[in-house]
């Protein structure tokens, strides 16, 4: 695990229906960036900047990947202290908006028909615009690791069912998730150690990362602040040193076949687009 603050931290929302995904990068420190990640196009397309915080690991996109579901705590006065908002990616332009009281959220999440369901201590209806796919406040159950985890286990993540032994003694006692490469026989393995607000981490959430190869062998992937295959089984990796890779399976070996740095980014908010600022 990395001791000393990369020059940004990275997450990443993947769509499960399209070839797409969105990038919350956070750096400098009060702000956070969204950039779209075509996949198919190899491609990587600024959005909105925010200064104020983000919580990525309780954010969702659609299945398409066109809608985020996002928790965010500003600077403006209420009822913009605190709210839930939905916008079009990779902006932030709330189309609808809903107050929560406090930080007390714990994700929310897209059904294939763009429903939603919010899980908060929130209110029940927006405050300011509408949603017109139906959305529906859960009461609030709160659990640290399945919060931290909500998305991989939305993805098709599942309890790792190897041999514990095969893992390294230092993450044995972890919470252990794999998934397995679509159209293929090779999985990734994520090791969840704890909660540490005080160490770097996403929300605070210590994760490892490893490779299980079809021949079994586990390769712990150092590099890896997020890591899941794409739909064609593609490894996907947002770095520790902010950069995103594609990685693939050729000629026998992994191999890099696609980067995109994004180390070095300042702050350049501007308005969002005329067709993200309506339904």
């Amino acid at each position: 695990m990395t001791t000393f603050p990369p020059p940004c931290r990275l997450y990443v929302l993947l769509a499960t229906a399209a070839p797409t995904a969105l990038i919350m990068r956070r750096g400098p420190s009060a702000w956070w960036h969204l950039l779209e990640w075509d996949l198919q196009a190899g491609e990587v397309r600024h959005g909105a900047w925010l200064r104020g915080t983000l919580y990525p690991r309780r954010c969702d996109i659609s299945p398409d990947g066109k809608l985020l579901g996002y928790f965010a705590l500003g600077d403006g006065q209420s009822p913009w202290d605190t709210y839930f908002a939905v916008s079009k990616t990779p902006w932030l332009t709330a189309l609808a908006a809903w107050h929560t009281h406090g930080t007390w959220t714990a994700g929310c999440r897209f059904a294939t028909d763009n429903s939603l369901t919010i899980s908060a201590s929130m209110d029940k209806r927006p405050f300011h615009g509408s949603y017109p796919y139906g959305a529906t406040v859960e009461d609030l159950s709160f659990d640290w690791t399945r919060r931290d985890l909500q998305n991989e286990y939305k993805r098709g993540w599942r309890p790792f069912s190897g041999e514990v032994e095969r893992i390294p003694a230092g993450l044995r006692e972890a919470v252990l998730l794999q998934r397995v490469q679509p159209g293929g026989e090779r999985a990734l393995v994520l090791a969840h150690t704890g909660t540490d607000f005080q160490r770097y981490g996403i929300e605070g959430a210590q994760i490892s990362y490893l490779r299980e190869d079809d021949d079994g062998e586990i390769t712990p992937l150092p590099e890896a602040a997020w890591a899941d295959w794409d739909r064609k089984g593609r490894l996907l990796m947002a770095t520790y040193e902010g950069a995103v890779k594609i990685i693939e399976w050729r000629s026998g070996i992994w191999a890099e076949t696609w980067s995109h740095d994004l180390r070095h980014l300042m702050p350049a908010p501007a308005p969002s687009p005329s067709w993200a600022q309506a339904w």
